[in-house]
């Protein structure tokens, strides 16, 4: 197990302790039959091309709500339930699918949005077609959340290292510390058949339409779900941030084998590049270092001012939450990074990849009953899951003690000891069993929150609908570059 030094929780002391959050959660809409909604997005909400607050991930039913980040874990969640309860309202009859697999499956339901006029909007539409053509609608139309987390800078000076090696040093110990998380909330076991449909898949059949692999945690983190092949070949370590750079770099600009039949040339462009990756937004890493946004893209901006914050990107939406999350869980969240935070945190050699790939994949796929290997020490024993996740907990519980004393933590750590004594993943499909498919347990749970509108909130939900519009507008006519100028300038930026 990855212990704490006390030297870490004595800089994390001496700083002004700010936490910095904020959260990115998708969903699909559904009709009321447990379909995949076939309507666009709601003018209701304003342009998805300019709301910072919902926009579009794939597809059209696909939407992403989206936080500001806050200091304040109470006031994120409260948001997050405001804009939850705001947008849901606006849906015309559809529901917020509250599961990260899709409702019975239709491909012919998943509509890209339009591809616009500006050069920004092509380039977006071309990237979800990419994203079609490589991996098909299946794998994009599950549906997760992600978690944003910074810290002060006062802490990480007073550990005496800088702020790249800080954030990767986290994505490090995040990293072996993962396969614990997926148990205690990885919570999409079961999958409608009709998203296996066509698939050579080791699954079983749970009742007349449902699949579901018995152990699992999370069919969305397996190779059944959200997975990239290509990408899983070459792990990246995290153990500087030029490697993690020049590996963005060769996966955008090396021609890839498996894509280099879709076209990328002006003559057809059915996807931005045939590289193991289209943009940074394909790196499907389980955690990525992150800048703040500017007008500079991702990588660029990373090469020019290095690492701002992480973003965890491989939480299931939990269904027995009426938002898909709960406080608890995004109190376990920031506990958990924050562990990793006051960890050592080693380079990762390229013997301990294998087991932290392997360790992934149990957790995953058989993550209710399994054994991990322990491969930090060196050793490479196999310890049961329930028996390493007991021992985390303890060890989260006793450094949470030296910085904080708020019982909201001993509520939390109350109910993950119950999830690890009886999962998240567990309850579903016991709870399938019980409402005779995933279907109609996920709609009883998918029905509109009961919420007193926050007054303040729901002003500025409309003041972003109405300034999306206005910029939808305002930049109708903006772009000074034919497409085919703007991409070619696109793909040379990283190279």
């Amino acid at each position: 197990m990855i212990n704490p030094s006390q030297s870490r929780i004595g800089a994390f002391l001496n700083s002004d302790k700010k936490i910095i959050r904020g959260v990115e959660k998708e969903n699909l809409r559904s009709n009321a039959k447990g379909e995949i909604s076939n309507k666009g997005f709601p003018e209701s909400l304003g342009s998805h091309h300019f709301n910072k607050f919902v926009t579009l991930d794939y597809s059209e039913p696909h939407l992403e709500l989206v936080t500001p980040t806050f200091d304040n874990n109470h006031e994120l969640f409260e948001f997050l339930q405001q804009l939850h309860s705001y947008v849901e309202k606006r849906l015309d009859g559809d529901i917020l699918w509250n599961y990260s697999m899709p409702p019975v499956f239709n491909k012919e339901l998943i509509t890209l949005p339009d591809a616009g006029i500006t050069n920004k909007s092509k380039l977006a539409f071309l990237y979800r077609l990419g994203l079609r053509n490589r991996y098909g609608d299946k794998m994009q139309s599950t549906a997760g959340i992600h978690f944003n987390i910074s810290f002060s800078e006062t802490f990480i000076k007073n550990i005496g290292i800088g702020k790249n090696e800080f954030y990767l040093g986290i994505a490090r110990n995040f990293m072996r510390l993962f396969p614990l998380a997926l148990r205690l909330t990885g919570s999409s076991p079961v999958t409608h058949c009709s998203f296996l449909k066509g698939r050579d898949l080791h699954v079983e059949k749970l009742g007349d339409e449902n699949c579901y692999l018995p152990k699992s945690t999370s069919l969305r983190v397996s190779r059944l779900g959200y997975y990239s092949e290509e990408q899983d070949k070459n792990f990246i370590t995290f153990n500087n941030l030029n490697e993690y750079l020049e590996i963005l770099s060769r996966y955008m600009n090396t021609p890839n084998e498996k894509f280099s039949h879709i076209s990328s040339t002006s003559e057809k462009y059915e996807q931005v590049n045939n590289g193991t990756i289209q943009m940074e937004s394909e790196l499907y890493n389980h955690i990525r270092p992150k800048a703040k946004q500017t007008n500079l893209r991702q990588y660029l901006q990373l090469q020019e001012s290095g690492i701002d914050y992480l973003e965890v990107r491989s939480i299931d939406l939990n269904p027995f939450s009426e938002i898909g999350i709960t406080q608890n869980d995004l109190l376990f969240w920031e506990t958990f990074i924050f562990y990793c935070a006051v960890c050592d945190s080693p380079p990762i050699s390229s013997t301990e990849i294998e087991s932290i790939k392997e360790n992934i994949r149990r957790a995953s796929e058989v993550g209710q009953e399994c054994n991990l290997i322990n491969s930090f020490d060196g050793e490479n024993a196999e310890i049961d899951i329930k028996e390493l996740t007991s021992n985390f907990l303890n060890s989260l519980r006793a450094s949470l003690k030296d910085v904080s004393n708020e019982d909201s933590y001993d509520q939390m750590f109350e109910e993950f000891e119950n999830r690890n004594n009886l999962p998240i993943s567990t309850q579903i499909i016991e709870s399938t069993l019980k409402n005779g498919n995933i279907i109609s347990f996920i709609k009883e749970h998918s029905q509109h929150v009961s919420l007193k509108n926050n007054q303040e909130l729901y002003k500025l939900f409309e003041e972003e609908k109405a300034s999306s519009i206005n910029n939808f507008q305002a930049h109708l006519s903006s772009d000074e570059l034919e497409f085919d100028e703007f991409i070619k300038k696109f793909r040379e930026e990283t190279k």
